[in-house]
C-alpha cells in the first residue's frame, strides 16, 4: 500500500453514483456566457468586500489569488495553505481547495456548498448544485468548498482501499481500513522527524475550522451554508463553531451530531414502512400486489438465508454477469433503497416473480444493478475511501471503544451484536444486518482503525445550538432510509426556535440537490431552498404545496414471465380489439418503460432487455430509445421508438409488439399489434394512453404509467 502525493509533495493523496451516511453518501449556464461574464464584469460585489480583478489569468478575493482551473479554464479555482495539526507548531500544511463562480449579474451574497459521503469532493457535485441554485445564480455567488482530504484538497487514496474486491464489510475489509490509517500515520513528520498521528486529522472539527479559515482570507461573511448528507452533518458542527459566519443554514438529508445511534436503528424502521408506502402509492403496485411490502421481504431473506440465489444477468455494460444474491445482498438492497428509487420501483414485483413463479430474472438483474451502481465508489480525487474512513473513525460512535485494542473492539462488538434485541432489524438478525457494506453504515469498518491519541467531540454546547439571529432550514424526503426523516426533525429540535424542518415526500436520500442529468421530483426540494435563501425572513411561512404534488416512484406490482400473466390495456370506448392484444399493447408499453427505468444506471447508451433483445439510447434533455426484439415476457418482441423529455417528463413510444407463434395468450388469437403509448414518467398517477390497431381492428385503452 502507498500514498500518491497529489500537488505538494508532502501532501498524501490518497464512487460515482451513491450517497452514504455513516457514509451518508455524491453547468446549467453555458461555458461561453459564464466565461464571458467573469472577464467583463469589473467588480464582484459588496458582498464579497474588496475583489479586484487582473488580467485573464487571475483574480483576487480577498488575500487569496485565484486562478483559472487546471481542469477547465473557464473556472475560477483557489487554495489555502493551512496546518495539518493545528495542535502541533511549526505543522505541515495541507492544501485547501474550492472553486469560485461568480453571480452573474449584482451579487447579494455567497452561497457556500459542501458535498457529503464523506470522501466526496464537493466540486465532482459542481453542475448538479448549480442547478439547484438555478435563478439564484444571477446574485449569489458560489464557493464549491472541498473539504481536507478530498478533490482539490490533497485527496487521500489508500490503493488497497480504493481497489478493494470483495464485500466492503468483515475482518477482511476491517484490516484494509486499518493499514489505510497506519498509512496517514506514516506519512507526515513533525519538526523533531517524529510522525504526526494523521488518522485523526481530518475528522470534521478539523475540516469546519479550514472552511473558517479560507472565510476569513476570502473575506467573506454572511454567508448561505448549504450541506447536504454528511455535508450536513459538517454544517451543524460549523454553524455551532462559527455561527458568525453564517446568514443562514440548510441541512439536506441530515442526521445527528449529538446522540447519533451507533446502530442506527431508525434506518430499518423506515425501511419496513418506505417499502409499504411506496407501494401503496403507486396506482400499479396498490392495484395489484399487497400493499405489505415487507412481508414479501422478510420471505426472501427467508429463502435466501436457506439457499442463496446464483444465476446469470446483464450487466450495465451490457455483457452476461455472473451474480450471487445471499441474505447480505438483500441486506445492501434494503439499505440502497434510502438513496435509490430504482430499487422501490423493482424489489417487491422482483420478489413477486422469484417467490410465485420461481422467475429469477428480475431479482438478479436488480441485485447486480445495485452492486454496480450503488456499490461502486469513484477514483479520487472525486471521492476518497481514505477519507471517508478517517472521518468515520474519528467523529461517529462506534459499538466498541475506539481506545481499546483491535482484538479487544472485535470481542466487544461481538457481545454488542449477541445482546441486541431480535425484532430490531427483523425479518434480519443484528448478525445479518451489520453485515450491511461499510460506506452506508460503518458497523464493523474501523475495528482496526489507530486509536486516538486525544478526544474529538464536534459539538461541545448544549441545545439549542444556533442563536435566533441564524434560521435554519432542515429538509427531509419521506423515504430516505438513510438519513430518516425522524433523525431530520431531531436536528431542527436540537437547533432551536430558528429551524424548521419540512418533509418533502416521495423522494429517497437529499432533496434538493439530485444528479443534474437525470429527470426527477427533486423541483419541490429546490423551491424549498431557493424561498429560504431568498428571504430566511419568511421561513415560517414558505410555500410548501409543492410537498403535495411530488411525484410518487412507479412501484411495480409484478414482472410477468408470459403473455398469460399479463393484465392488459383496459379498453376505451372505440376499442374493437381482443383481449390478448390489449395484453400485447401492455407488455409494448412495459417494455418501454423498463428502458427508461434502466437507462438511469448506464455509463454508455445500449442495453438488453429484461429477457432478450437490445436497446439504444441517445441525446439529452430529449432521449432517444430505439427497441429492437426486446422481450419484456418471454414469448414476446418489442420493436420501435420512444421518446423521452427529461424536462416535462413526457413519453411518446411507437411500437410493434409480436407474439411468438406458441405465445400462450389466453382465449382467442394475438396479431401483431401496433400502438403508440403516452405517459407522464413525472405524473405516475396519470394513465398512460394507448392508440393503434391489432389486426386492422382499433385499439384504444388506458393503463397505468409503466
Amino acid at each position: 500500500m502507498t500514498v500518491a502525493a497529489d500537488a505538494p509533495s508532502h501532501c498524501p493523496r490518497p464512487r460515482s453514483t451513491v450517497v452514504r451516511r455513516a457514509g451518508l453518501h455524491h453547468g446549467l449556464l453555458a461555458v461561453a456566457l459564464l466565461a464571458a461574464l467573469v472577464l467583463l464584469t469589473a467588480v464582484i460585489a459588496p458582498a464579497t468586500r474588496a475583489v479586484a480583478r487582473g488580467a485573464r489569468s487571475g483574480l483576487r478575493l480577498g488575500s487569496v489569488q485565484l486562478v483559472p482551473c487546471a481542469d477547465d479554464p473557464t473556472r475560477w479555482c483557489g487554495s489555502a495553505a493551512l496546518p495539518l495539526d493545528r495542535r502541533t507548531p511549526d505543522s505541515p500544511t495541507i492544501d485547501i481547495g474550492f472553486e469560485w463562480v461568480p453571480a452573474t449579474a449584482q451579487p447579494q451574497g455567497t452561497v457556500v456548498v459542501v458535498d457529503g459521503g464523506p470522501g466526496w469532493a464537493t466540486h465532482h457535485s459542481r453542475e448538479s448544485y448549480l442547478k439547484m441554485l438555478g435563478p439564484l445564480l444571477a446574485t449569489r455567488n458560489v464557493l464549491l468548498f472541498d473539504l481536507r482530504g478530498t478533490g482539490r484538497s490533497q485527496a487521500l487514496t489508500c490503493p488497497d482501499l480504493e481497489h478493494y474486491a470483495g464485500q466492503p464489510s468483515g475482518p477482511a475489509f476491517a484490516r484494509t481500513v486499518g493499514a489505510c490509517g497506519d498509512l496517514l500515520d506514516h506519512t507526515w513528520r513533525r519538526p523533531d522527524g517524529s510522525w504526526l498521528h494523521a488518522s485523526e486529522l481530518f475528522g470534521t472539527v478539523d475540516a469546519t475550522q479550514d472552511l473558517a479559515d479560507v472565510l476569513t482570507r476570502l473575506g467573506l461573511s454572511d454567508v448561505d451554508l448549504y450541506g447536504d448528507s454528511y455535508g450536513s452533518w459538517f454544517a451543524q458542527v460549523f454553524a455551532t463553531r462559527h455561527p458568525s459566519l453564517l446568514r443562514t443554514l440548510t441541512l439536506d438529508a441530515t442526521y445527528e451530531v449529538l446522540g447519533l445511534d451507533p446502530w442506527y436503528a431508525s434506518g430499518a424502521t423506515t425501511a419496513r414502512a418506505a417499502f409499504t408506502t411506496a407501494c401503496r402509492r403507486s396506482p400499479q403496485c396498490a392495484a395489484r400486489a399487497s400493499t405489505d411490502a415487507w412481508r414479501l421481504v422478510s420471505a426472501l431473506a427467508r429463502r435466501l438465508r436457506t439457499a442463496p440465489l446464483a444465476g446469470t444477468t446483464t450487466g450495465l455494460d451490457g455483457e452476461p454477469t455472473a451474480v450471487t444474491v445471499t441474505v447480505t445482498t438483500l441486506v445492501d438492497l434494503v439499505n440502497d433503497a434510502g438513496s435509490d428509487p430504482g430499487i422501490y420501483r423493482s424489489l417487491q414485483a422482483a420478489t413477486q416473480a422469484l417467490l410465485t413463479r420461481g422467475d429469477d430474472a428480475p431479482l438478479l438483474r436488480l441485485a447486480e444493478q445495485t452492486i454496480a451502481h450503488d456499490g461502486t465508489n469513484a477514483a479520487p480525487p472525486d471521492f476518497s475511501s481514505a477519507l471517508y474512513f478517517a472521518a468515520a473513525c474519528t467523529d461517529y460512535p462506534q459499538l466498541f471503544d475506539m481506545a481499546s485494542p483491535a482484538a479487544e473492539r472485535t470481542r466487544q462488538l461481538q457481545r454488542r451484536i449477541a445482546a441486541q434485541p431480535a425484532a430490531t432489524f427483523a425479518p434480519f438478525t443484528a448478525a445479518e444486518w451489520t453485515t450491511v457494506n461499510a460506506y452506508t453504515n460503518s458497523y464493523d469498518g474501523c475495528l482496526n482503525w489507530p486509536a486516538p491519541q486525544r478526544a474529538h467531540i464536534p459539538i461541545t454546547t448544549s441545545p439549542p445550538l444556533l442563536p435566533r439571529t441564524v434560521p435554519a432550514l432542515v429538509l427531509g424526503g419521506d423515504l430516505d432510509s438513510l438519513t430518516p426523516a425522524v433523525g431530520g426533525r431531531h436536528v431542527a429540535a436540537q437547533l432551536g426556535p430558528s429551524a424548521r424542518f419540512i418533509t418533502v415526500p416521495n423522494l429517497t436520500h437529499i432533496t434538493a440537490m439530485t444528479d443534474h442529468t437525470r429527470p426527477g421530483p427533486e423541483a419541490c426540494g429546490q423551491s424549498l431552498y431557493r424561498q429560504f435563501v431568498r428571504t430566511p425572513a419568511d421561513l415560517r411561512h414558505l410555500d410548501t404545496s409543492c410537498t403535495r404534488h411530488t411525484p410518487a416512484i412507479p412501484t411495480l406490482a409484478d414482472y410477468p414471465s408470459r403473455l398469460a400473466d399479463v393484465d392488459p390495456v383496459t379498453p376505451t370506448p372505440g376499442n374493437r380489439a381482443r383481449p390478448p392484444a390489449l395484453r400485447l399493447a401492455s407488455v409494448g408499453a412495459s417494455a418501454v418503460g423498463d428502458a427508461l427505468a434502466r437507462s438511469s444506471y448506464l455509463t454508455h447508451g445500449h442495453n438488453t432487455g429484461l429477457r432478450g433483445g437490445t436497446w439504444t439510447v441517445t441525446g439529452a434533455p430529449q432521449a432517444q430509445f430505439a427497441l429492437t426484439d426486446v422481450r419484456w415476457v418471454t414469448d414476446a418482441t418489442v420493436n420501435g421508438t420512444a421518446t423521452w423529455d427529461h424536462t416535462s417528463g413526457a413519453v411518446t413510444a411507437h411500437l410493434r409488439i409480436t407474439p411468438d407463434s406458441n405465445a400462450d395468450t389466453g382465449p382467442g388469437t394475438a396479431p401483431d399489434v401496433s400502438v403508440d403509448v403516452t405517459w407522464n414518467a413525472l405524473a405516475p398517477h396519470v394513465p398512460a394512453l394507448v392508440t393503434g390497431t391489432a389486426g386492422g381492428a382499433p385499439l384504444h385503452g388506458i393503463l397505468p404509467a409503466p
